[in-house]
């Protein structure tokens, strides 16, 4: 397996790899690897190529310093678990190497936006689509891997993919999910064990009321989770609602719909979605 830290260092890598021809197959981290991360490196093991695993705690995707300096750096750890795993090559630039001329975004794409967490996080996403569109750049991927656990961020990305034309092929992964039914998220190592007691009560309601919506749509539900959840002492809610896969609109049927929660327990955010039909 090949670390590449420097932008020269993983262009001369791919450069090789170009002059056989190898295609690539890319995906984007912010390391702290765990479970789902390395299901998306699987699916990945489906395609023909080199797998490529980006690990960068991007900066331009926080809206708060404290959550980006409190963010998980296990990079020795990580390379170990991808070395395991049939990943080849690890790249992982510092701030400097991906942003030369200082920490700067863009806003260009406007479609899924201000509703969900763009609502509540500004400035996250137009992070999110600047350092992936400079990762596409750079890696040139035939693959690029991302899971449904950040659904909105997938239809971002899809979007940035269609309006500037990039040639990676968009695949889409299934969300990976821990014990208590919630997704796997790099953010959840942060959790004390009271504060992992309170999340598993926090996913038994919505498991519970999940159930509910699946056999009958009702919205009375979704006020129903949000007072169950504030009886457990959560106590910050950003949203509760169900919406379209296909244009995240406000929906009023669980046909191609999903429930989308976000949530604070204590200062670590929650955020899932779960298919209903």
């Amino acid at each position: 397996m090949q670390i590449a830290k420097k932008l020269s260092e993983i262009r001369e890598i791919l450069s090789d790899l170009e002059k056989n021809n190898s295609k690539i197959n890319l995906i984007p981290t912010m390391g702290n690897i765990h479970e789902g991360h390395l299901s998306l490196l699987k699916e990945a093991n489906k395609f023909e190529g080199i797998n490529v695993v980006s690990v960068f705690i991007n900066p331009t995707q926080f809206n708060d310093i404290k959550d980006f300096e409190n963010y998980p750096n296990t990079f020795d750890q990580d390379v170990n678990l991808l070395s395991k795993n049939n990943c080849e090559i690890i790249f992982a630039p510092n701030i400097h190497e991906m942003y030369p001329n200082g920490l700067e975004t863009k806003k260009t794409i406007f479609e899924y936006r201000d509703i969900l967490c763009d609502a509540f996080r500004p400035g996250h996403f137009d992070g999110v689509t600047t350092v992936v569109n400079l990762l596409l750049d750079i890696i040139k991927p035939s693959n690029v891997f991302f899971g449904e656990k950040d659904f909105q961020q997938l239809k971002i990305v899809e979007k940035l993919i269609i309006q500037n034309k990039l040639k990676a092929n968009l695949v889409k992964c299934s969300s990976i999910r821990g014990l208590n039914g919630m997704s796997l998220s790099s953010r959840y190592t942060k959790l004390s064990m009271k504060e992992k007691t309170q999340f598993d009560k926090c996913a038994q309601i919505i498991d519970k009321n999940l159930l509910d919506l699946i056999n009958s749509f009702d919205i009375k539900i979704l006020e129903n989770i949000k007072k169950e959840l504030q009886s457990i002492g959560i106590s910050t809610i950003d949203y509760c609602e169900v919406r379209e896969e296909s244009n995240l609109e406000i929906s009023k049927t669980n046909i191609h719909s999903r429930l989308f929660v976000a949530f604070y327990v204590n200062k670590i955010r929650i955020i899932d979605n779960f298919v209903l039909y």
